[in-house]
């Protein structure tokens, strides 16, 4: 592993500096609407306080938006604990559907913005892998990053045991559209997850192997 820190390093790097910088958006979005919400409801009581009766109903419906959106940035906060748990042991025992549902969630901002919804579609449960986490979730995000511009709307995400090990299918592609995830640090990752990463054009599939 040493000889490819010169490429996961820095691909870890850009992996996690990428991923809190898309949380830290993703967290300064919800507050803003926090504190809009927030600020319509001083409004509100401003005016009662002047003499005018209260709106119950405009209350009850800011409210109900405030905590729409507090929901939302504790589910942010959440998938950025997880994240940041993924560098606690370098190789371990990863349930495949956790790490596909977090690389899926750290990236539904991107998606949204490409006009893509990614659903997890198939799922062989309980699939445990012995590998390298953090650089499950750095390949799995290359995947799905190289995936959505050629995505039609749905980019539906399958995962499927095989005899050597584990495939995850993101499925709904044009293949001419796509650009396979390449260079020396995707090389690097491969090798260290003794994992493949091919386009299947008959499927309109990009297929991510894991290998036990």
């Amino acid at each position: 592993m040493l000889e490819q820190w010169d490429e996961l390093g820095p691909a870890g790097l850009e992996f996690y500096g990428g991923t809190c910088a898309s949380i830290s958006h993703e967290l300064k979005n919800s507050l803003a609407l926090i504190n809009e919400n927030a600020g319509l409801m001083n409004d509100l009581l401003i005016r009662a306080q002047q003499g005018h009766p209260l709106d119950h109903e405009k209350v009850a419906r800011i409210a109900e938006r405030i905590a729409k959106h507090v929901g939302i940035a504790n589910g942010t906060i959440a998938n950025l604990n997880r994240f940041g748990h993924l560098i606690d042991e370098p190789r371990r025992q990863v349930d495949v559907y956790e790490a596909v549902a977090l690389a899926v969630n750290l990236h539904l901002r991107l998606a949204s913005q490409k006009r893509v919804e990614i659903v997890i579609e198939s799922v062989d449960e309980g699939v445990q892998l012995m590998t390298r986490p953090f650089e499950l979730g750095n390949i799995l995000g290359a995947c799905i990053k190289a995936a959505l511009p050629a995505a039609q709307g749905t980019l539906s995400v399958q995962i499927a045991t095989t005899e050597s090990g584990v495939d995850i299918h993101f499925i709904g592609i044009t293949p001419d559209a796509l650009e396979l995830p390449s260079g020396n640090a995707v090389k690097a990752l491969l090798n260290a997850l003794a994992a493949t990463c091919e386009v299947r054009p008959e499927n309109h599939c990009l297929t991510l192997g894991l290998r036990r």
